[in-house]
């Protein structure tokens, strides 16, 4: 059971190295690999280990919520948020649905399928992520 806990955190690990894990998927599977490994601990009759690993756990959890938090409040300064309005063409107090419009606007002809470019598609999706995400924060 520890050879295949040990297996699964590092398949969690190389997946993340690799960006392919998926954000909230990461800190369940480790959280998962850590309160496993932890119970087996305690079974076993090693309380300072088992204490080891969830106070590591438990720094793990706290570092990925900074984080995350962190790379929000940085998307979404003002320069950025700027320029996601001039790509997507709309005024400061664009609500959610207007934002929307608009992408689907841009994207009815920047998007491959319509002869677009496949990064110009990329940037007016992340244009409204993040128009949308500052207007459900804010």
């Amino acid at each position: 059971m520890l050879i295949a806990i040990l297996l699964a955190a590092g398949l969690a690990w190389w997946l993340h190295q690799r960006g392919e894990l998926l954000p909230m998927l990461q800190p369940l599977l480790f959280g998962g690999a850590a309160l496993l490994l932890t119970v087996r601990m305690l079974e076993t009759g090693k309380p300072l280990a088992a204490l080891l690993i969830a106070g590591a756990a438990g720094f793990g959890w706290w570092h990925w919520r900074r984080r995350a938090t962190t790379r929000a409040d940085t998307a979404l300064n003002a320069a950025n948020l700027a320029q996601a309005r001039a790509l997507l063409g709309v005024g400061d107090g664009a609500d959610v649905a207007a934002i929307r419009t608009a992408w689907l606007q841009q994207m009815a002809t920047a998007h491959p399928d319509r002869g677009g470019s496949a990064a110009l598609a990329a940037q007016l999706t992340a244009a409204r992520d993040l128009l949308l995400a500052a207007r459900l924060k804010g």
